[in-house]
């Protein structure tokens, strides 16, 4: 899941212009102590931020951050991290879409850069945690580089992220569009051997990155039905790539569909094939598949990768810790709509709550010593215990993050639209992004216990 998966519902319209390149309720301010050469460091506080979309046509993914700030709340009333309490600045980008003037509140002329100025500039963070978005966070690597400023934890699958040599102190989360490409050809060749394959992928790096593991996997495709949709669409409020595809593969007879797409772009592909009587087996990336955004009940039996415990399983502890920490939260609890003591979580909020986990971790193994250097160093030697199920470690040669995913299967709800995912088994698929990486097969989900300190 996104996880890249989009977890409240949205238009069509509004999630394609989140294909482009993801508040807080008052500003946190920190500075730079004068006395400690560590900028966002004093003795009794640390200051991050990071630039999220809290207004616009991406707001769906402000509960990722809201997640990740509630973590980061319920460790400063336990103590804090080795004595100091964490400030998280979130700062609405829009996600880098204002211009297009879709429904953004913090101003037609913001951009990821200018609110990334502001976190560097004036509110002198110690590191970008948690910023979202492939187009909007590659506009800033430079800036964030030439100040010396981590950026940590970016929420995109992008192979961007890993580029250790030409930016050290960069590094992503979840598990790479290419690895998930070919952890899906290994599904396809293993239980749709002999059936017409198709491929309908955005026309960014997102496609072009997804398409790239597929081949890599050994799927080859006709170029007929390897076809891409124009994310620019919502911009126009067109669907005419998504009408065109669809006919094209129901043409061709192509009996699985691959999507790498958001969750709006996906109800709309459900929607039209419906419409044309089409019912292919889809196999969906985890970016565009939680139910709860697609909102579609033809969804139901598609295929699609998870790095996350079910989100009813309570027999692991991170499911209720997470629950909890969230109902904790009071000042972020409009971003928890509905959520209850019983209620089923979403994939934002385990994604949010993940990498704010991971970040905590890393700052704790640092300990009482904390400079820029020295969150890079802990971020490659830390052992994480986070709420994921497959393994999550940085190395000198891999920034990526996740390193894997296990299949899973959108339940059905009868005819009402499904609300989760469950695993297909307990094995993990782990591979790097090169076409020469072996695909590592594990028969156990990954369930490391909640460190005494974080309960």
């Amino acid at each position: 899941m996104f996880k890249g998966r989009l977890r409240r519902s949205m238009t069509l319209l509004s999630v394609a212009a989140l294909a482009l390149g993801m508040v807080s309720t008052g500003l946190l301010t920190g500075s730079a102590n004068a006395a400690n050469s560590t900028p966002g460091v004093t003795a009794k506080t640390i200051t991050i931020g990071a630039t999220v979309p809290l207004s616009g046509v991406a707001v769906s993914y402000a509960p990722v951050s809201a997640a990740a700030n509630a973590v980061f709340t319920w460790v400063n009333a336990h103590g804090g991290v080795n004595g100091r309490k964490i400030k998280f600045i979130r700062l609405d980008d829009c996600y880098d879409l204002a211009a297009y003037g879709l429904g953004c509140t913090a101003g037609a002329s913001v951009t990821t850069l200018s609110q990334t100025q502001v976190l560097v500039a004036q509110d002198h963070v110690f590191a970008t945690v948690g910023s979202l978005g492939t187009a909007a966070q590659d506009s800033v690597r430079s800036y964030l580089k030439t100040n010396g400023v981590p950026q940590l934890f970016v929420n995109s699958g992008s192979i961007d992220w890993n580029d250790p040599k030409t930016y050290p102190d960069l590094f992503g989360y979840q598990p790479s569009y290419v690895a998930e490409g070919k952890i899906f050809a290994k599904y396809i060749k293993a239980n749709d051997a002999g059936e017409t394959i198709g491929f309908i992928g955005q026309n960014d790096d997102f496609g072009a990155d997804g398409l790239l593991g597929l081949q890599d996997g050994g799927i080859n495709l006709l170029p007929a039905n390897n076809l891409t949709y124009q994310a620019s669409d919502a911009i126009s409020g067109s669907n005419a790539d998504l009408v065109a595809d669809i006919g094209t593969l129901q043409k061709d007879n192509v009996q699985v569909v691959v999507v790498d797409a958001v969750p709006g772009f996906v109800n709309g592909f459900l929607e039209i094939a419906a419409a044309f009587g089409y019912s292919p087996k889809w196999i969906i990336s985890s970016v565009g598949s939680d139910p709860s955004l697609v909102q579609n009940a033809s969804e139901a039996s598609a295929i699609t990768t998870d790095y996350f415990p079910e989100i009813t399983d309570t027999a692991d502890a991170w499911v209720p810790w997470i629950r909890k920490v969230l109902l904790a939260d009071k000042g972020d609890a409009s971003y928890f709509p509905g959520l209850t003591a019983t209620s089923p979580m979403n994939g934002n909020e385990f994604y949010g709550a993940g990498w704010a986990v991971a970040f905590v971790e890393a700052l704790k193994a640092e300990g009482k010593d904390v400079t820029r250097a020295g969150i890079v160093k802990s971020m490659l030697s830390t052992t994480f215990e986070t709420p994921t199920i497959t393994p999550l470690k940085y190395s000198k040669t891999n920034h990526q993050g996740l390193q894997g995913a296990t299949y899973a299967i959108i339940a059905s709800n009868g005819t009402k639209i499904p609300v989760k995912a469950l695993e297909l088994n307990t094995n993990v698929f782990t591979t790097g992004q090169a076409k020469s990486s072996p695909i590592t097969v594990t028969n156990h989900f990954i369930i490391d216990p909640i460190p005494s300190w974080l309960k």
